[in-house]
């Protein structure tokens, strides 16, 4: 059987195009800066929040250095000081998403021998956080790989819309954790997260020093659609379908 010429290049075209339609598509990405006292429910005070969306590269700060009193009261009893940064870049094509970030905070409560608590379900608790987010789909799997240095509280997620944790790594001690994985994730929806943060506890009444700090850095995440082997062999199989079986000439 023989094949038209036009046969032969309308297969190869559709063989070279179908795997540019599949591919990544980020949806949003954001990198967050926050610190807060003991902040009122409508932030007007004791409160200080960057949030950047869509932006790259991104650089998020907030610092805070405040004094308050205890519920009702009208001296003061408690110093908070705390700052908190986030810093990212963003790049993505239809074949790769490629993340660079890192983010810290720190903060300090100090408070006098008349300190009562005051949180309530009216009062936010003192905290602290820095976090880089992506959200994106993919329509065919993907690769992805990821190193990082995780300082006390940080942490490294992605984790698929379906509840599937393709990795959740957090370091809860003092020393740095390092972070190297790669592997592959099927089509899906993801949510990816490198973050660092911490709500203060309850503070006894009295002289407190309360202090705490986290981060992580050194932060490159990838996903990129795999090396198109598939289509090579796709390739391959069509033109020896399109030669036809050989003829074979026996002679006895």
């Amino acid at each position: 059987m023989r094949y038209h010429p036009r046969i032969w290049a309308g297969l190869l075209v559709w063989a070279l195009a179908s795997p540019a339609l599949a591919g990544i598509m980020v949806t949003s990405y954001q990198t967050l800066a926050l610190t807060n006292a003991f902040a009122p429910l409508s932030q007007t005070e004791y409160f200080a929040q960057h949030t950047l969306v869509n932006v790259s590269p991104a650089l998020a700060e907030v610092s805070g250095d405040w004094m308050g009193t205890n519920s009702g009261g009208s001296t003061n009893t408690w110093h908070f000081v705390g700052q908190s940064s986030a810093t990212s870049t963003t790049t993505f094509n239809a074949d790769t998403l490629t993340v660079t970030a890192s983010g810290s905070f720190a903060y300090e409560i100090n408070t006098t021998a008349e300190f009562v608590d005051p949180r309530s379900s009216d009062i936010y608790s003192p905290s602290g956080a820095a976090n880089y987010e992506a959200l994106f789909n993919t329509d065919v799997p993907m690769t992805y790989m990821i190193t990082a240095q995780l300082n006390q509280r940080g942490r490294v997620r992605l984790s698929s819309f379906n509840g599937e944790v393709v990795l959740d790594v957090v370091n809860p001690g003092p020393a740095p954790l390092l972070v190297d994985r790669a592997g592959t994730i099927p089509a899906g929806h993801y949510d990816f997260l490198a973050s660092t943060s911490l709500i203060a506890s309850n503070l006894p009444n009295g002289i407190n020093h309360y202090a705490r700090s986290g981060g992580f850095g050194k932060l490159i995440f990838t996903v990129q659609v795999p090396e198109p082997s598939a289509l090579a062999a796709l390739i391959g199989m069509l033109g020896m379908i399109l030669r036809g079986p050989r003829r074979c000439v026996c002679t006895q």
